[in-house]
């Protein structure tokens, strides 16, 4: 009885191991949380891609390093999910006081729709969410290889459906000061978002002020 004790014992301690080594332990039992967790641990590195925002101007995205940055990756045809997540991204930023966190926080949507949305469509897209065009920017990266580096780089999905349509990722992305991945976040959770934002950049700002 004894015996049969101990092996059983020893059983569970090894399926335990293989358990706890098999999902990083136990930290992601699901795909997605495995390759959101890898994403999230990989070295920090800005993407080096040029592009131009809703007034007109062309610059490098590492102008945004040294700022958290929440991004969402839309197209402004979108008759669906885009629109929904840029309203709830207005709500975000209407919770967070930009006058205060303005240096240390932008909100970006990225169009990945680079021959549909010129300058003129992304900012009277923008005026539909008062996107101001400084403190919430709306993006296009004119370079397919530059589009494809950034969606590349935060593993974001985009199909081509039909003529005009895509299939693609619907979440804000929280991206650290120096580029790396902070958290993909439920569009639908306002106030999870709102609070999980705040709590980033305020943490920087204390780690600064000691």
């Amino acid at each position: 009885m004894k015996k049969e004790l101990i092996i059983s014992g020893v059983i569970l301690v090894l399926g335990g191991l293989l358990l706890f080594f098999s999902t990083s332990g136990f930290s992601a039992f699901t795909m997605e949380a495995q390759r959101l967790q890898d994403l999230k641990a990989q070295p920090p590195e800005f993407p080096n891609i040029e592009v131009v925002d809703n007034k007109g101007r062309e610059y490098n995205f590492e102008a945004f390093e040294g700022r958290h940055m929440l991004m969402t990756f839309i197209y402004t045809s979108c008759a669906t999910a885009c629109p929904e997540m840029s309203s709830n991204m207005k709500y975000v930023y209407d919770m967070i006081d930009m006058e205060k966190y303005g240096d240390d926080l932008v909100f970006l949507s990225m169009s990945f729709d680079t021959e549909r949305d010129t300058v003129e469509v992304l900012d009277r897209y923008a005026g539909y969410f008062d996107a101001d065009g400084e403190s919430w920017r709306m993006l296009r990266v004119p370079e397919d290889d530059d589009l494809e580096e950034i969606l590349s780089m935060y593993e974001v999905t985009v199909i081509p459906e039909g003529d005009a349509d895509f299939q693609h990722n619907t979440s804000f992305y929280l991206i650290e000061p120096d580029g790396r991945l902070g958290e993909v976040l439920d569009y639908r959770e306002i106030d999870y978002a709102a609070e999980t934002i705040l709590e980033a950049v305020e943490s920087v700002e204390e780690v600064a002020a000691q």
